[in-house]
């Protein structure tokens, strides 16, 4: 938590005050009174550190719970056979199949359908209620929102 540049010069800052304190013959006069001032900015600096270790902390949490969202497994067809392979493992061009509960294991786009219809639960992403209807029709709007993108999969998301 001390690598930060505008912490070290605090630091510095702390270092200094505490020997003008110390050395200065006005500041012996004041007692201990004329440490107040490098005493308050270590404390600033001690309570900065806490901030910084609870927020890295609740940033690792969230980072696992993220991780839990993403399925172990993926169905991939390679050298023109299915394998199931880590979902950590699919690379750019693979083809994966999906059926109803599978996790999406990488963003991905839907090239073709072997059922009538797909739908997908992509509430944690959109935070729409409901699940949405996917097709394989081509989206030609670059701007559209995450909602608009009825041609990809996004990875973590359920088939419903």
């Amino acid at each position: 938590q001390f690598e930060d540049l505008l912490v070290r010069i605090l630091l510095l800052s702390a270092i200094i005050s505490f020997a003008l304190a110390r050395f200065d013959k006005k500041s012996q006069e004041e007692g201990w009174t004329a440490y107040v001032e490098p005493l308050v900015i270590l404390l600033i600096l001690v309570a900065n550190a806490c901030v910084g270790v609870w927020q890295e902390s609740n940033a690792e949490q969230a980072l696992d719970a993220l991780k839990k969202l993403q399925p172990e497994h993926a169905q991939v067809r390679r050298d023109g056979q299915w394998q199931r392979i880590m979902a950590e493992e699919v690379v750019p061009g693979d083809i994966v199949e999906v059926k109803v509960g599978d996790k999406i294991p990488a963003d991905m786009r839907l090239i073709c359908l072997n059922t009538t219809s797909i739908r997908i639960e992509q509430s944690q992403l959109t935070g729409e209620s409901q699940s949405v209807s996917k097709d394989t029709e081509v989206v030609t709007d670059k701007t559209c929102e995450i909602q608009a993108k009825t041609n990809i999969l996004f990875s973590s998301t359920t088939v419903s």
